[in-house]
């Protein structure tokens, strides 16, 4: 009985440790609810929806974090800055300074379009072709050059052209309008050989702000030779000067003031030792050749005035590179001088007749619109008259290109007498008196060939 009574009690004992500790973890339950409620309210209150509004994958750097609090790091990073700031302005005034003592008067704007240019020499008429394109329509084109360049061709432009003004370098002043809304122009031009330097076009957009842009060519003083194969006998077939050159020079001095003469000569030097080119004029055909190597170059040719300008421009190319150039006295057959008048000849007398034909061909308009025929006219008249605008058409350009084959005889016939030693320069009004009364017998005593 008394072990029945002592079980009793410790089974009591244990239940009631079991209900504390039911009551305990019930307690702790209950917190935890009231924890979610308490904290789902605050959510409430706060405005949140419960959605994650941002995340970030950086856990970030304790070290940075620290850095970015530190108010003496952020005062010492803020001067810093302070000062590239200071930096950068003081070098934008220094550039607006410069910019505004380059150009007091003009407002700096940012262009949209772009040029396109080329200027390619036409064989068969020996002439140039100027051609411009630009993304925008082209407004206006401006020509500048102190060379005698003349402007043949102004294509779709209506031309104004200034009296030359050599005292400011001004010798070609033009000004093309563009009509309609072009974007592209190509006009016709006619250099004379002899001279080198730059033509500037000045190129007007239509657009707003006005901007220009300016394009600038190389003209080389034999401008109208082109560069052909080498052909010992097509040179040899004409009577030939020649003119010798030696002294201290590189090969690659030579070929650099050969490419001060003629167009179309590689910039880069050939490989060997000695290098050789030949070229022919597009006006009359006549051929030269350079053949150079280290200390020593042979120019061989049909012209004497082309012989001339390579001596000119050599030795003043040589000059400015101070090097030595020895000019051996050059070897002139006088067959030169006469082959190249034949080869003048015809070309200045069909010029000179038909400027003298055009003359007649308004007067012979009128007589057969009176008339109402032509049949009381010459076959010779009556041809004029059907083919008065063809003749008009060949005549547009005429008198320019007989001032051109002036400025070439001109040049022949001071080229002719500089070779013998004798300065003829003030003897020029008798080629000038030549083409005004023109024959064949009277040029080739001018010259003294027969």
């Amino acid at each position: 009985g008394a072990g029945d009574g002592e079980k009793k009690k410790k089974s009591g004992i244990s239940s009631l440790f079991r209900m504390g500790s039911k009551k305990k973890q019930d307690d702790k339950e209950g917190d935890k609810k009231k924890e979610d409620k308490e904290s789902k309210k605050k959510d409430k209150e706060g405005g949140t929806s419960g959605f994650v509004a941002g995340i970030t994958l950086d856990r970030g750097d304790d070290k940075e974090e620290d850095v970015r609090t530190d108010p003496r790091e952020r005062e010492k990073k803020i001067r810093t800055l302070r000062k590239e700031v200071e930096s950068l302005r003081d070098t934008v005034k220094q550039h607006k300074e410069s910019f505004s003592k380059m150009s007091k008067d003009q407002v700096p704007v940012s262009t949209r379009s772009k040029v396109k240019h080329s200027l390619l020499l036409d064989a068969a008429n020996a002439c140039y072709k100027l051609s411009l394109e630009s993304e925008m329509p082209i407004d206006m084109v401006a020509l500048q050059s102190r060379l005698a360049i003349t402007l043949l061709d102004p294509g779709t432009s209506v031309p104004s052209i200034s009296p030359p003004d050599p005292a400011n370098d001004n010798v070609l002043l033009a000004t093309l309008r563009i009509m309609g809304t072009n974007n592209r122009v190509q006009m016709t031009l006619m250099a004379l050989e002899g001279h080198y330097g730059t033509l500037t076009a000045f190129v007007i957009t239509r657009v707003a702000p006005k901007v220009c842009h300016l394009v600038e060519f190389s003209i080389k003083p034999l401008s109208l030779h082109r560069l052909v194969p080498f052909d010992q006998a097509a040179l040899d077939a004409a009577p030939v000067g020649t003119l010798r050159m030696s002294g201290a020079f590189t090969l690659g001095q030579m070929h650099a003031w050969v490419g001060a003469c003629f167009p179309d000569v590689p910039p880069k030097l050939p490989e060997g030792e000695s290098v050789r080119y030949m070229f022919e004029s597009t006006f009359v055909g006549t051929l030269v050749t350079a053949e150079y190597s280290k200390g020593e170059a042979v120019f061989r040719g049909h012209n004497l005035s082309v012989l001339a300008l390579i001596k000119d421009v050599v030795a003043k190319e040589a000059s400015t590179a101070k090097a030595k150039v020895d000019v051996k006295s050059p070897l002139i057959d006088d067959g030169t001088v006469l082959h190249m008048l034949k080869l003048l000849h015809p070309k200045l007398e069909k010029l000179l007749k038909l400027a003298d034909t055009a003359q007649y061909i308004d007067a012979l308009g009128e007589v057969s619109a009176q008339e109402g025929s032509v049949a009381f006219l010459t076959p010779e008249m009556r041809s004029m008259v059907e083919r008065s605008e063809e003749i008009k058409a060949e005549h547009k350009n005429s008198e320019k290109h007989i001032a051109f084959m002036q400025h070439v005889l001109e040049q022949l016939f001071v080229d002719r007498f500089k070779f013998k030693g004798v300065n003829v320069k003030h003897r020029i009004g008798e080629v000038k008196a030549l083409v005004s009364n023109y024959s064949w017998a009277g040029l080739c005593s001018l010259f003294s060939v027969s």
